[in-house]
């Protein structure tokens, strides 16, 4: 009987002996490994939180009128920047129609209900189709139909220069004048006699 008692004690201090180099080792293996685990969990981390995308801008020159008189008027603008000149038009028009700012003395050239239905490009030309708010809504004049057609030529080409022309179309179709005065069935050309740098001058 106590021959089998010490080989069942020795059996015992063999078996806490395993379980205590096991969890020292797993205890090392733990302190070993835990700056690398702690790094890569970073790394998950920043891998499945995506950085804020910055939208890049470009300054562009928007052309306005000034109540009573007959001359376009540059204010700069901020416009997010695109490698597409469809897109970049499209911006460009969206300004134009929001109108200048409210600290200045500049006022629309644009019924502020028109839209751009489709903006495309052929050669060295833009194509430019409102909708019908551009026509209908105008309130007329030679003077301010003259304004408001080259508000849109002017600021499209001073800021797209590798195109030279710009052809305005209503609800997609040619037609002859905004407002009775000025031919617009052909591509226009940027208009520069009409610009003053500012009200003042």
């Amino acid at each position: 009987m106590p021959q089998k008692r010490k080989k069942s004690s020795k059996k015992k201090r063999r078996s806490f002996i395993f379980i205590a180099v096991m969890v020292g080792a797993v205890f090392l293996a733990g302190l070993f490994l835990s700056p690398y685990l702690w790094r890569k969990g970073q790394e998950i981390r920043e891998w499945l939180i995506e950085p804020p995308i910055l939208e890049e801008t470009r300054v562009v020159k928007l052309y306005f009128s000034v109540s009573k008189e007959d001359y376009l008027f540059p204010q700069e603008r901020k416009i997010t920047s695109s490698s597409e000149v469809t897109s970049q038009a499209k911006a460009i028009l969206g300004e134009l129609i929001n109108g200048p700012t409210s600290s200045s003395l500049l006022v629309p050239t644009i019924p502020p209900k028109t839209q751009v239905r489709a903006v495309y490009i052929k050669d060295e030309c833009i194509y430019v189709d409102f909708s019908s708010a551009l026509q209908e809504k105008h309130p007329g004049g030679s003077s301010g139909e003259l304004l408001t057609v080259y508000s849109i030529v002017n600021s499209l080409i001073d800021n797209l220069p590798s195109h030279s022309e710009v052809q305005i179309l209503i609800e997609g179709n040619p037609v002859n004048t905004l407002a009775g005065h000025i031919d617009i069935r052909k591509p226009l050309s940027m208009k520069l006699d009409l610009v003053k740098v500012n009200p003042a001058g």
